[in-house]
């Protein structure tokens, strides 16, 4: 029975909307969340996301225009769903840069945030619904699981440094990771913005190896 009913809710999921009037082709047998949230990012490409109404993602996805509600229920739950997505993607990523540092705590600093300013590049829309959304969006969250693992990476990087002598022990690492996340967040919404280019600053990546330097040697003079 309980087979049965597994089997049901993963039909309901993939195909549930495939006698809607209008279904398109290329919609039937998807799995519904993740099309409605790949199309949701798509329309992003060109549009902000404050302004994508579940109409809109239901015409340009092809299924039935409530088939997103069935499925969310508010614009809120799938903008979550984006932002924890993204943020999975991102903490996936600093793993992998620190892992190919295991043994130098101080050049992980400088590939996780290396890393933090390539995904935004790579996965802007992503970003956009992470960072550049109201911020209400996140004080209503309900609590995002990768969000959460995103932030323990990060202080394991900076406590790994701080224990290795590559930071002051006498600073909270909070403290730190928040001086290191506030250079490069803020250096990557700005070139995002094209507020500065490589003409301004060369190579971004060199760039902000360069800031971290100046945040460290501030950190160790303080």
């Amino acid at each position: 029975m309980e087979d049965g009913t597994a089997m049901k809710e993963q039909a309901d999921t993939t195909v549930a909307e495939s006698a809607d009037a209008g279904m398109g082709a290329a919609a039937r047998g998807r799995n519904f969340p993740e099309l409605i949230v790949a199309t949701f990012l798509e329309l992003m490409q060109s549009r902000d996301p404050d302004s994508i109404t579940f109409r809109d993602v239901a015409a340009a996805a092809g299924i039935s225009h409530m088939a997103p509600y069935r499925h969310f229920r508010s614009k809120q739950l799938l903008l979550e769903r984006i932002g924890d997505i993204g943020f999975a993607l991102l903490a996936d990523a600093l793993e992998d840069a620190a892992a190919r540092h295991a043994h130098d705590p101080r050049r992980q600093i400088d590939a996780a945030c290396a890393c933090y300013y390539r995904f935004a590049v790579d996965h802007p829309a992503h970003a956009h619904v992470m960072f550049g959304t109201d911020r209400g969006l996140w004080d209503r969250a309900r609590p995002l699981p990768a969000l959460e693992r995103t932030r323990a990476i990060l202080l394991r990087i900076v406590r790994h440094a701080q224990l290795a002598g590559d930071l002051p022990r006498g600073r909270p690492a909070k403290e730190v990771l928040g001086l290191l996340w506030a250079h490069i967040h803020g250096f990557t919404l700005l070139a995002a913005n094209g507020m500065l280019t490589k003409d301004d600053i060369g190579v971004p990546e060199a760039f902000v190896e360069a800031g971290v330097r100046v945040i460290l040697a501030g950190l160790g003079a303080a």
